[in-house]
């Protein structure tokens, strides 16, 4: 009617338009390009508003079951899309009359639709959309059964639909992963239609909730009678209930047990011991415990409980409290069927406890418990210049404060290696030791370690080593032999008796330097090793040996000393004023060094002339005696060619006479030992015209002006100073 009601009212318009001029209208006719959009009222789109857009910029807003009536359009193709809606709705189809006009295939996915425009209202495109609810005008339902009693998980649930046969699905675990669930589907229906579901009830059983999936498709429920009212969506819609054992009344018996799990070799966690505490709370609200249950060590797998106990029949809920070192792993009841729900995280579990006098019908759950534990890691690796070490074998044994011990075999390699020895208790202390690997083998590694969380290692490292020994021969002239000092590599003192060798100290494979702390009354002559190949060099200056050690290998080094020597030499000077009275003569001395004769040497005055042999070379003179003490010089001012009269008096000469008189006014020496004072018979006196005299000494050399010191090594110069006068 309404068609032809519209169709009456465009005869109209054209009769209208023919009455002004039929030449107005074949020209507006000719120029024009006619559409009209439509939207189907189908599947649920009647007085909806959509939008459209046409090639060009025009929009066009149509309501479903409607036209927009004719919409004049530039081209003679255009292209309309229709706009996304809503709620979200798929165009199904898209009709154009005349069916010729439209070009290609309507584009569905895309929402549009490319047509050819008529040339007048009277010959319009006409172009109809026909949508419906996304994804579909039709939805699946299906119920999903949950329980969270153990005893309901399998068993099968019957529910009907609008009323219609009853069909039967498995109980699932309310707590499991939603896609392990197993459900039934009850039909397809209408999008947007409502669907009652309807549960069969068992006895002794309650709806405990009922939900859906989406939440916004329950609309109605009643738990009690075990109904649900769904409004069907597109895709699934998911009906849920939920059904639990209707709570008993009375009382009942509970106990609670403690036993330890069973490992993959099928005993008992032998670490499982000590005590654990439990609590319980019953239907009724009331609490029991603390519980204490001992597990003696060893265990031997066996299962320790309370003493029954009267709760209110119906649910309990026992806790087992907080025990450090152990994890809670199972809970298990007996009967089986009592078990409702466990938290092995919380050390939970729910029980039902059936009403009964008679103990015998107790409800007796029991908490599995396994030590927590840690892996043990054992690694070998080698000390730097260890390659000899490389396919050795080494043990290493292990002992468990937890009871477990074993001995760990390790072969060493270029890179680390390891060994996982197990898992053990977190907090057990494991005492660790690496037998003897052999004499030249040094071992390092912890003696214990305290098991934490996660992966523990110790590692043992291994060196190779060999022996560096060091001698120190004989030093030629001393009846008494000294003592030297030596490093190796820069390291503490070794003290060694010349004439002997130290034990031999352990060192690393490769070079290694020996150094001879310096003795300022020896000097190193030669250095020698055994084998002759292990020197790699040497220098007898600085007193040190670079010596090569193999592995399992003894190098020894030999030290050879000499005393060091020291030559004299006398030396005369004159004061200012004094040339002319002594110039030209020869002052004579006794030298005296060690135990040797005195020599008498003449020095001119200017001139210094050195204590020599037959060949005219200097003498050299050890600077220590042959009991190891140092060696005294002496030099004693005899008189002087051409003297006469007397040195001066009291003096006494003992030859010749000297020539007038003079003194010896100042004796300095250079040379002497390090650290020592030259002892002198030089006194200021008052009837000295120079206010000083050397006098003579009544101890040996006697009778002479002298200086004694010790003998350094080099040269050691006694200077004598002459002054010409009288008293």
């Amino acid at each position: 009617m309404e068609k032809s009601k519209g169709g009456l009212r465009r005869l109209a318009v054209l009769f209208a338009v023919a009455s002004v001029g039929v030449l107005a209208v074949g020209a507006h006719a000719a120029s024009a390009q006619v559409i009209e959009i439509c939207k189907s009222s189908a599947n649920g789109m009647s007085g909806r508003s959509f939008q459209y857009a046409i090639t060009g910029g025009t929009q066009v807003s149509v309501n479903g079951g409607r036209c927009s009536g004719p919409i004049t359009v530039a081209g003679a193709q255009v292209t309309i899309t229709e706009a996304a809606s809503s709620p979200a709705t798929d165009v199904a189809a898209v009709s154009v009359r005349p069916s010729q006009r439209l070009v290609g295939q309507a584009d569905l996915a895309g929402r549009s639709v490319t047509v050819m425009t008529g040339t007048s209202t009277a010959n319009e495109t006409l172009v109809t959309f026909i949508n419906q609810p996304a994804g579909g005008t039709l939805g699946t339902l299906k119920v999903c059964k949950l329980t969270q009693t153990p005893a309901y998980l399998g068993r099968l649930f019957s529910f009907s639909v609008n009323g219609g046969p009853l069909v039967s699905t498995e109980a699932n675990d309310a707590f499991a992963d939603p896609s392990s669930w197993s459900c039934r589907i009850l039909g397809t229906f209408q999008v947007g239609s409502n669907v009652t579901v309807h549960e069969a009830i068992p006895n002794g059983t309650e709806v405990q909730f009922i939900d859906s999936d989406p939440a916004g498709a329950l609309t109605d429920f009643d738990t009690t009678a075990g109904n649900g009212t769904y409004t069907i969506g597109a895709g699934t819609t998911v009906a849920l209930f939920d059904d639990e054992p209707v709570a008993p009344s009375g009382t009942g018996t509970l106990e609670i047990c403690k036993t330890a799990a069973q490992l993959a070799n099928g005993y008992a966690d032998p670490d499982v011991h000590g005590s654990f505490t439990f609590t319980a709370v019953d239907s009724a609200g009331a609490s029991y415990g603390p519980f204490t249950i001992v597990v003696p060590n060893p265990n031997y797998g066996n299962t320790y409980c309370t003493a029954p106990f009267t709760v209110a029949a119906g649910i309990a809920t026992i806790t087992e409290g907080a025990s450090p070192g152990f994890d809670l792993v199972d809970v298990f009841t007996n009967p089986q069927d009592a078990l409702l729900t466990r938290n092995l995280i919380n050390r939970t579990a729910d029980v039902e406890v059936a009403a009964s006098t008679d103990p015998t019908q107790e409800t007796q759950v029991t908490f599995v418990n396994q030590t927590q534990r840690a892996q043990l890691k054992l690694c070998k690796t080698l000390g730097p210049a260890s390659a000899d070490l490389i396919g050795q074998k080494f043990a290493i044994d292990w002992s468990s404060s937890s009871g477990a011990s074993g001995t760990t075999w390790i072969t060493a390699q270029a890179s680390t290696q390891c060994v996982i020895v197990g898992n053990l208790p977190i907090g057990a202390t494991v005492s660790l030791s690496e037998r003897n690997p052999g004499a030249f083998i040094d071992s390092s590694g912890p003696s214990s370690i305290t098991l934490v969380s996660g992966i523990n290692t110790a590692t043992f490292t291994n060196t190779a080593r060999g022996l560096l020994e060091i001698c120190k021969n004989r030093v030629a002239g001393l009846n008494t032999q000294p003592t030297f000092q030596f490093r190796i590599d820069g390291g503490g003192i070794i003290n060694v008796p010349a004439g002997t060798c130290t034990l031999g100290t352990r060192v690393s494979v490769g070079n290694h330097t020996v150094s001879e702390v310096v003795n300022a009354n020896f000097e190193v002559t030669a250095i020698t090793t055994i084998p002759t190949g292990a020197l790699v060099s040497s220098s007898l200056t600085s007193r040190t040996a670079t010596v090569s050690v193999a592995y399992a290998q003894d190098s020894t080094v030999f030290f050879t000393n000499r005393i060091r020597v020291g030559n004299v030499k006398v030396c005369k000077t004159v004061t200012p004023g004094s040339t002319d009275a002594l110039s030209g003569k020869t002052f004579f001395f006794n030298v005296y060094v060690g135990s040797n004769a005195a020599v008498r040497i003449g020095v001119t005055p200017g001139s210094c002339t050195f204590v020599t042999n037959a060949s005219g070379v200097p003498v050299d003179y050890p600077i220590l005696q042959p009991n190891g003490n140092p060696t005294t010089a002496a030099v004693g001012e005899v008189g002087a060619s051409g003297a006469q009269g007397a040195l001066g008096p009291p003096y006494n000469v003992l030859a010749p006479p000297p020539l007038g008189t003079y003194y010896v006014t100042g004796i300095t020496v250079t040379g002497n030992r390090t650290g020592t004072t030259p002892e002198t018979n030089c006194h200021s006196v008052s009837y000295s015209p120079t206010g000083q005299h050397c006098i003579l000494l009544t101890t040996p050399p006697a009778n002479v002006v002298h200086v004694r010191w010790q003998l350094g090594p080099n040269v050691n110069a006694a200077i004598f100073l002459n002054t010409a006068g009288d008293d």
